[in-house]
Parts: structure tokens; C-alpha cells; sequence
């Protein structure tokens, strides 16, 4: 295929596409025009016809990704026979709030474990909260509601739950996203020499008093840790909402 029938067919899809496919490869800071380009088999200036520049670039990515893990929105009754918490009910698919947060914390967690480099981007709260963001934000306020709260409140619950979501996600992809040797395969922590008292200098003393539970992961496991931390969240919420 010739440059001039590949420049013929490009579209600004195909190059979200292929940005994507190569963050996941080698990370966002591996994404430059040119290696699109390349992947694309066009010529670098030609992608400037679709997105103006590599920030428009990110937003059209994480706005593509995010539209890939909808959370299930159901549709609301539309003839105004139906009150405020009876319509958040039928958007929620009748689920209870407990439940919708499950399926958030799902739904992200296997977001950020696709696209580890969209933990970063969705740091920004440009990047983050387009189409999908405000969609997903419009569900989870609608399970919120089940709680009595106005909208605010609902928002910023749903807020701070995606907050803890992306912070334990990070911590969980951090190595993947920092590795600058494809080789590197150990991500053992200070904190884990600890745990399996297999430390060389001796540690503060509280933190002595860890020394040898490795073998339980409580500290450690990524996954454990947000569900807890989710539950606590919980509890927090209900209390706040009484």
C-alpha cells in the first residue's frame, strides 16, 4: 500500500486506535506521532488533519477507552410518571447503592488493569471526565441517591469512591508504568522485605512490630486492600448520609 492510499484512508478512529494499542505496549510516553505513523504507515503530518496535537490526542484515548467500560446504564421513564428516586432506581437497573459501587470498582479495575497508562491520564480531570466519565458519573449518582442525599452529595461520593479506586490502582500498576528495562521483573518494596523479615537495616520501631506477616498479604495485595478500603468508604457514606 502506498502512503498516498493509506493517507487516502486514515481516520481519526483508526489513529485513536492505534495510540492506544501502543500505551499499552510500551506506555504514554511511548505515544508520539511519529511511531503512529509508523504503525499506520502514513506519513507523520498527515495525522494533524484528524487531531490537532498530542493533547487532543490523549482526550480522544481515555474518552475511547472510557466508552469501552460503560457502566450499565438502564433507561429512566421518560413520561414524568415517575418520581426522582423511582427514575435513579430504573437507571441502576433496581440495584441496590451497595451493589452499584461493586459494580464500579469492577468496572474500573478492569479498566486500569487493560490500560494501566489511563490511571495517569484520568489525573486530570480534562482528560478525564468526557462523554463516558459524565455517563458513568450520572450512574453512580443515581445509586447514590438511594441514600436521601441531594445531587451534590451524590457527586462527590461518587467522586471520592473513583478517587480510591484510581489511588490503589496506581500503586498496583505504578512498576509497570515506571519500568524503563523490559527485564525488570522484581517489584519487591522496602515494606515487603519487612513483611518477610528479610529486611538489612532494622526498621522503626511500629513498623518492627510487621516483621514476618508477609505471608497473610494483608498490606500488600492491591486488590484486597480496595475492597476493604471500599467497604470503609461504605460505612463512611451511610454515616454521613444519616
Amino acid at each position: 500500500m502506498t502512503e498516498s492510499t493509506s493517507t487516502t484512508r486514515l481516520t481519526r478512529s483508526a489513529i485513536v486506535e492505534a495510540a492506544i494499542d501502543l500505551a499499552d505496549a510500551e506506555g504514554f510516553a511511548a505515544v508520539t506521532m511519529r511511531k503512529i505513523a509508523d504503525r499506520l504507515g502514513v506519513g507523520a503530518m498527515s495525522l494533524y488533519r484528524h487531531v490537532a496535537d498530542k493533547d487532543a490526542l490523549l482526550m480522544a484515548m481515555t474518552e475511547e477507552v472510557g466508552r469501552r467500560f460503560p457502566y450499565p446504564h438502564e433507561m429512566a421513564r421518560t413520561d414524568g410518571g415517575g418520581d426522582a428516586l423511582s427514575d435513579d432506581l430504573a437507571v441502576v437497573g433496581h440495584r441496590t447503592w451497595r451493589e452499584c459501587v461493586q459494580v464500579a470498582v469492577e468496572i474500573d479495575w478492569a479498566l486500569y488493569q487493560r490500560h494501566p497508562w489511563v490511571v495517569l491520564a484520568y489525573s486530570s480531570p480534562r482528560h478525564s471526565m468526557g462523554a463516558s466519565s459524565l455517563g458513568c458519573l450520572d450512574w453512580m449518582m443515581a445509586g447514590f441517591s438511594q441514600l436521601g442525599v441531594d445531587r451534590v452529595t451524590s457527586a462527590e461520593m461518587t467522586l471520592t469512591l473513583w478517587s480510591y479506586i484510581q489511588g490503589v490502582a496506581l500503586a498496583d500498576v505504578s512498576d509497570q508504568l515506571l519500568r524503563t528495562n523490559p527485564e525488570q521483573v522484581s517489584t519487591r518494596s522496602g515494606l515487603d522485605d519487612v513483611l518477610d523479615g528479610d529486611e538489612t537495616e532494622e526498621p522503626p520501631p511500629r513498623v518492627a512490630a510487621l516483621r514476618g506477616v508477609g505471608r497473610e498479604r494483608r498490606l500488600t495485595d492491591s486488590r484486597r486492600r480496595l475492597d476493604h478500603g471500599v467497604e470503609l468508604l461504605c460505612v463512611g457514606f451511610e454515616a454521613a448520609a444519616r
